[in-house]
């Protein structure tokens, strides 16, 4: 089935392709990249919260008389004003070259190029979470609104231009994602570049673990045994990577195993999201000096900033590439 294009009606849908996670003058734009080896600095975090935090109470307090959106006009024009709710939908508008189009995202995204944009509460993931801030995102008067479909109750009949991103965040759900934001945007041909490249890169790893043994591995969401199952992205790319998620078997995208099932499991490396324990206490954990990973030492915990893997976006095959890989297989670490 095909994904539905970004028409002039005021939503629209992305289906899931296979199996079942006028500018205005007072909205910060993005800065140019630094050039290499050196250029301007950024500004230190309070300096930027502060930015953050006039330029989202200016919006506010321009909204009731601002003018109506090209959405709400009715017009198909690709958008100009885009309140990006999900970091996968960020990454992929930064790899097409449309970030520019970018006026506000989550405030957790970590996409390089959003520092200086107006960042909105939102709390569809996993993480540091709190509720969606509607009036926020009202006030930008945006154009285009990228959201999961979780947040229907909240922005749906508020005439806003939507395109909806599947709850599920499984690694089928990228194409098509890309396809449609490339159809939204007008660069077609840059969407396919980049779903090629994502591809390639895909080849290209399974290509040089094909040969190797499958490696068991048990990844941590945040409490202690919550983990990811079938159907989410860090599932299949710890596949991809050449391992075997010891929850793959789980239908729920986060499901909690008990620490005795974990135990019995033995995985030979564990993954720890940001917001896991750290590798020092996870080592502490009663019984788990029996685990083949806590004895070999081999675990790892993705680093907040730079959590691509754990994202639908074409990213987290390159996340798979620097991180998954050469932890499941540390005789790659130093090949390509």
């Amino acid at each position: 089935m095909s994904p539905a294009s970004i028409s002039s009606a005021e939503s629209v849908g992305i289906r899931r392709m296979a199996r079942r996670d006028d500018r205005g003058a007072n909205v910060p734009r993005r800065a140019g990249p630094t050039p290499p080896g050196g250029g301007r600095r950024d500004p230190p975090a309070s300096a930027r919260r502060a930015t953050g935090a006039l330029a989202l109470a200016a919006a506010l307090a321009a909204g009731a008389c601002a003018p109506p959106t090209p959405a709400q006009a009715g017009s198909a024009a690709p958008p100009e004003r885009i309140v990006a709710l999900t970091v996968g939908s960020v990454d992929s508008l930064a790899l097409l070259g449309q970030l520019d189009r970018v006026i506000a995202v989550e405030k957790d995204c970590f996409v390089p190029g959003t520092e200086h944009m107006v960042k909105i509460q939102n709390d569809d993931h996993a993480g540091p979470s709190k509720a969606l801030n509607v009036e926020a995102v009202l006030a930008l008067h945006p154009d285009l609104v990228i959201a999961k479909e979780d947040l229907k109750p909240a922005l749906d009949h508020r005439g806003l231009r939507m395109l909806w991103v599947p709850s599920s965040n499984g690694l089928e759900t990228v194409v098509p994602i890309v396809k449609q934001l490339g159809d939204a945007l007008d660069v077609p041909e840059e969407a396919d570049r980049v779903v090629a490249t994502m591809n390639a890169k895909m080849a290209a790893i399974r290509k040089r673990v094909a040969s190797l043994p499958k490696v068991r591995v048990y990844y941590e969401v945040g409490q202690p045994g919550r983990t990811a199952g079938r159907g989410t992205v860090i599932d299949d790319m710890i596949r991809l990577a050449g391992g075997v998620n010891v929850a793959g078997e789980l239908s729920l995208a986060n499901p909690t195993m008990s620490s005795e099932a974990i135990v019995a499991a033995d995985p030979e490396v564990i993954v720890l999201s940001p917001w896991s324990d750290p590798p020092a206490e996870i080592v502490k954990r009663p019984g788990w000096d029996h685990i083949t990973a806590v004895r070999a030492g081999r675990i790892h915990q993705i680093p907040e900033k730079s959590r691509k893997v754990q994202y639908p976006s074409p990213s987290c095959v390159e996340g798979c590439e620097e991180m998954l890989v050469p932890w499941l297989h540390p005789t790659l670490a130093e090949t390509k």
